[in-house]
Order: C-alpha cells, then structure tokens, then sequence
C-alpha cells in the first residue's frame, strides 16, 4: 500500500489561533481522516488473494533488469497458455512446478532439463496426489497434473522455434492439450529437454491464476515459425471396465487415434529446417469405480 499524504484544506488565517482553538476546529476532520483509514486498511488486509500472478500477454518479466540474463536486449519470443478445472488437488502441483520454472535462464548452447529443473514430485516437497496418465489409465499419483506444466513450456518452445531435443507425448489425449503437442514427464526417467541454439539467454516466465498456466519465454529469436496439423486418422475404438481402490479414477470413453504435427523453421525468409511430430493415441477405455 502507498504512503497517505495529508493534506492542508481551507483559508489562512491573519491571526493564527491558539493550541486549544486548532483542537476543537480540526479534531472532527482528524477522526473522521483516521477512521477512513482504519477502513481502508482493513479491507486490504482482509481482501480475498488469488494463488499465483496472472500473467499480460506482452508484460515484461518481474526480474527482467537482471544484467546476467541479457535482459537489455531480451524480447518476447513466445507464449502459450492452457487451462485446468480450478479447485482440484493437481493444481497445487502444477503451481509447485510453475515456481520452480519462473525466472529460470538458460544459457546459449545449453540443453534445458524439466526434471532437473522441477526436482522429484514428492509429499515432503509439497506434491499431493491426483489423476495421472499411466499406460491406458487414469490413476491418483502423487504430483499428478503437473504434465500440464511441461505441456504448456513445450508449445512455447515450439513456437519461439527453439530445438526439441527430447519430448513424447501422452499415450492417451487429453482435451486440455492441443493435439500432437505435449509432453509427458515422469521423475526420473522420462523427460522433456530442448536446446538453446540462440546468440542469447532465454529467461522462462511462467504465470499462473486460478484456472489457467502461462508460459513466456524472453530472449531473441533465431526463427520464424510456422505449423500445421493433420486431420485425426486411424481411429481405434475403445472397451469398457471397472476399478476399484482409492487410486480408481472414472473415465469417458474416447476413441484413439493417430496425428501428425509439422512445424516449419524460416529465417531472412528462406526455410531453413522442416520437422515432423507424429503422435499416436491409445483409446480411453470407459471406467467405472465401484
């Protein structure tokens, strides 16, 4: 809260009055200040907080004026945003993750590394179990959803056109994510890694409010991007079955499927490298707890 400045209203008086006189004159207007503040004071302490900062497309990162990270030349490069379902136990582990990946810098020629950069998913870190994708299920795990986290860093690096080194996408889609463009993680084994093939540091911002999680990446772009996506093909249909147990998620049936992704990389105009992201889905089955 800023600093209240006081003020003084009113004539200027020839002949000042004495102490007493200013007292009784000024007193009522001095109660009356003082109490406004109390109320004002009060509704800020006590007003509602939302977890986490919303993040402005185009607004400049909270630490950007630090020198090592060449923030004086540092520019947008890319932005991504995907959305969750507020108030489910995975979004405090997807938040956990966000603060573990904001403000990090990675260093021109260096290989960025989600699991080493976000550390084990554990109770004693905080993490608490939710769904999480394993083989054709849905299954509570602890530090489940946070694939969201590294779903939402990985478009934006596929649209700042930086290196893909190592990402695979989910076995079965989920909606929250854009088709063929995701990638699973798993402490240690599986995990997602690009490289920063720029002249520059690229600092990761990373934003989140109560229903979505925003991903930024400063530095200068090597690249122009373009992309497209195939049509879904080779659909496979789905079963039904039955879970039980504290870990039993239901599910929706869903049909798999297969699709492919290019992306394109352009500089001065001319096409420098075309690549291709082939996905395929496994069906969902329909899952009923009892």
């Amino acid at each position: 809260m800023g600093r209240t400045r006081l003020r003084r209203y009113g004539r200027v008086w020839a002949d000042e009055p004495g102490l007493g006189e200013c007292v009784r004159r000024w007193w009522p207007f001095a109660v009356g200040a003082l109490a406004a503040t109390g109320l004002l004071l009060g509704a800020y302490l006590w007003a509602p907080r939302k977890s986490g900062a919303s993040v402005a497309a185009g607004a400049a990162p909270r630490d950007s004026a630090r020198r090592d990270a060449g923030a004086a030349s540092a520019r947008p490069m890319a932005s991504y945003t995907t959305r969750f379902q507020p108030g489910q136990p995975r979004v405090r582990n997807i938040e956990l993750a966000a603060r573990a990946l904001d403000g990090r810098v990675v260093r021109p020629g260096e290989t960025f590394s989600f699991n080493e950069a976000v550390g084990p998913r554990t109770r004693r870190l905080g993490y608490v179990p939710a769904p999480a994708i394993m083989g054709s299920r849905l299954v509570k795990d602890v530090g489940g959803g946070i694939c969201q986290v590294s779903t939402t860093l990985f478009n934006a690096v596929f649209r700042a056109g930086l290196d893909i080194r190592k990402a695979r996408a989910h076995t079965m889609w989920m909606p929250e994510y854009p088709e063929g463009r995701e990638a699973a993680v798993a402490y240690p084994d599986l995990d997602f890694t690009w490289k920063n093939d720029t002249r520059a540091p690229v600092r990761i911002q990373v934003g989140y409010t109560g229903d979505s999680l925003t991903v930024s990446l400063w530095g200068r772009r090597r690249y122009e991007v373009r992309s497209r996506t195939s049509k879904r093909y080779g659909f496979s249909p789905y079963g039904k079955g039955s879970g039980s147990g504290r870990r039993c998620v239901p599910m929706a049936g869903r049909m798999g499927f297969k699709i492919d992704v290019w992306r394109t990389l352009f500089a001065a105009g001319r096409e420098v490298r075309r690549e291709k992201f082939h996905t395929e889905y496994r069906p969902q089955p329909e899952v009923t707890c009892v």
